[in-house]
């Protein structure tokens, strides 16, 4: 996990990240690299997560951000690509769920 601390907001958290690894399909030249989950106090901090992408093997600055809640990707302004990360969209939502199960059993 990293620590972030947000001067801004006085809100101090870690991401928890997870490494995808291939577990999702490539898009044309998008590949999915892993998802950060920011805690607070150990408690998830909101249903928002960024998944970090490569575009032509050249990892991205911004990243996806989604809402987890939704099942949805946010600030996505080209049609032909949000059509193809609402197909995506659910794999990273079960990749989510079965990280949470995991850590469930492990406590």
């Amino acid at each position: 996990m990293n620590y972030i601390d947000d001067h801004a907001n006085h809100v101090d958290y870690t991401l928890k990240t997870i490494y995808l690894g291939g577990r999702v399909p490539n898009i044309d030249s998008i590949e999915f690299l892993r998802i950060e989950r920011p805690y607070w106090q150990g408690y998830r901090y909101g249903p928002f997560v960024r998944v970090r992408y490569a575009l032509n093997g050249v990892e991205q600055i911004n990243g996806f951000p989604m809402d987890v809640d939704k099942g949805i990707f946010l600030h996505v302004y080209d049609d032909e690509l949000a059509e193809q990360l609402r197909t995506i969209a659910p794999k990273i939502i079960e990749i989510l769920q079965e990280d949470a199960a995991r850590n469930r059993n492990q406590n």
